[in-house]
This record gives structure tokens, C-alpha cells and sequence, in this order.
């Protein structure tokens, strides 16, 4: 009896097993296909019938826990297929045509300008100045000292005081002689007291010791002036003088308009 009873439970639970098993299968099978419906994924175009079938799933209708899927009938008011719509095709207008681009035109190239080349001058020609400077004869040292005197009355002037340029004439300026010619005495004079303040100063310059200056009066080459005629009075403006001392109330003014008066009659006896 116990080995009987053991048998049974044993085989009953095998039982069990296998049919848990199946229905575990079929569930999978069936959850499986139902995804597939809900994707809009139809397994073959002639199934519409089994594809219209919708499941659904009870628990616990089975002694054992197992699952089971029993099918559900479809509903009238649901349709049964998602009808696709078909998408009218509209075909793309065709591209404008476009005109070739056009040359941009170039303005003309103007061609550059060429510096003109500096003009050579023959060595075998000298100017007339390089001719008198050249250091030959008599000519070329009378040059040279002119050239040297030159500039030494350049660098007397800058010192001397600016009224006496147009009185002065520079002469020799070294160690051994400095003379200068003025045109008249006077300006002899104030030419010596402006050599004597600026002896120090121009010896600086010129990095010499410049000796006592010499002055010399040398009046100027161009022709005197000539004298304009004196004035003289005469009798009837004497006369207008006598009649304006007698009404004038001062009598210094008076005395002097009377001695004015005089000249021309010495005027008129000399002549």
C-alpha cells in the first residue's frame, strides 16, 4: 500500500510537471503571437480568421497554478484590420534653368611707369667748377683760399652782432692775423668793442688762438650820393613870419618866428 501511494504521488507530480510545462509553452506561444497583432504583424495574408482571434489570459482556473489563454471573440464595432492609406506621389518640379555666368570684364592693364634712369655723366669732361677748385697753379690756391674764407665769414657773422653785417668786411681770420675793414669810423668804433667780447668765444669755435684784431676804415667802392639843394625862404613867407610874431601873445615864440623871418633875407643877399 505505501509503495502504492508512493508510485501515485510520484507519478502525479510528473504528471504535473509536464502539464505545467505545456501550458507554460503555450502561454509563451500565445503572448508571443498576441504582440505581434498589437505590432500590425500578420504571420501569413489568408489568416485574417486566426489573426482576428484576440486572447486573454486567466489565472488560477487550473488546480495546479497553471495559466491558460483562452481566446476572445473579436467585437463587432472594432475593425479588424488597420487599413494602410496609400500616400498620393507627387514628383518634385523640375530645376529652373540658369544662364552661364558672365565674364566679369577686366579693365585694361596699364603698364607700370618706369622710373627714368638717372642720367651718367662722363668723367673725361669736368664742369667749369670742378675745373677752378682743382688745386692746380695759382688759380686753384686763389680758389681754395676764397672757398676757406668763405666759410670763416659764415661762422664771423653767426658771433657779430646783426647791425654791423651790412658795415663789416672780413679780410683774414688765423692764428697770425685777424683784420677787418669797416666803412666809415663810426662804425670802426662799435666794431672794435664787438671784436673784443667776441674774440673768446669765436677762438672756441674755430679750436684757435685768434691774435689782437686789426679795424681799418674802408670806405665803400660805390659812387656818393648826390646832395639835393638846400631850402631856401623867401620874401613873401618871410614876410607871412613877421606878421605872426607881432600876433603871437608868447613872446618866445614870437622872437623865434622874427629870427626865421631874418634868414631869408641873408638867404636872398647872398644869392
Amino acid at each position: 500500500m505505501t509503495r502504492a501511494r508512493g508510485a501515485e504521488s510520484v507519478v502525479r507530480a510528473a504528471g504535473g510537471a509536464m502539464a505545467e510545462s505545456d501550458s507554460r509553452a503555450s502561454a509563451r506561444r500565445h503572448t508571443a503571437q498576441l504582440l505581434k497583432m498589437l505590432r500590425g504583424h500578420e504571420s501569413e495574408p489568408g489568416s485574417s480568421s486566426a489573426s482576428q482571434a484576440r486572447f486573454a489570459t486567466v489565472a488560477g482556473s487550473e488546480p495546479d497554478g497553471a495559466v491558460r489563454i483562452t481566446p476572445v471573440a473579436p467585437s463587432v464595432d472594432a475593425p479588424a484590420k488597420i487599413a494602410e492609406i496609400p500616400i498620393p506621389y507627387r514628383p518634385l518640379p523640375p530645376l529652373p534653368t540658369m544662364a552661364p555666368d558672365r565674364p566679369t570684364p577686366r579693365a585694361p592693364s596699364v603698364p607700370p611707369i618706369q622710373a627714368t634712369p638717372p642720367r651718367q655723366r662722363t668723367g673725361s669732361i669736368p664742369t667749369v667748377g670742378e675745373s677752378l677748385r682743382r688745386p692746380q697753379g695759382a688759380l686753384g690756391r686763389l680758389m681754395a683760399r676764397a672757398d676757406r674764407l668763405n666759410r670763416l665769414n659764415h661762422v664771423f657773422r653767426a658771433y657779430l652782432p646783426p647791425h654791423l653785417h651790412d658795415h663789416v668786411v672780413l679780410i683774414r681770420l688765423d692764428q697770425e692775423d685777424w683784420t677787418v675793414h669797416a666803412d666809415s669810423s663810426s662804425w670802426a668804433t662799435r666794431l672794435r668793442y664787438a671784436l673784443h667780447n667776441i674774440r673768446d668765444a669765436l677762438g672756441q669755435q674755430l679750436g684757435i688762438f685768434l691774435p689782437k684784431p686789426r679795424v681799418r676804415v674802408v670806405p665803400p667802392d660805390f659812387p656818393p650820393r648826390p646832395r639835393r639843394p638846400r631850402l631856401t625862404l623867401t620874401q613873401r613867407n618871410a614876410k607871412l613870419l613877421e606878421v605872426t610874431a607881432r600876433n603871437v601873445p608868447d613872446p618866445r615864440l614870437s622872437a623865434a618866428l622874427r629870427r626865421l623871418a631874418q634868414h631869408a633875407g641873408a638867404s636872398s643877399g647872398a644869392a
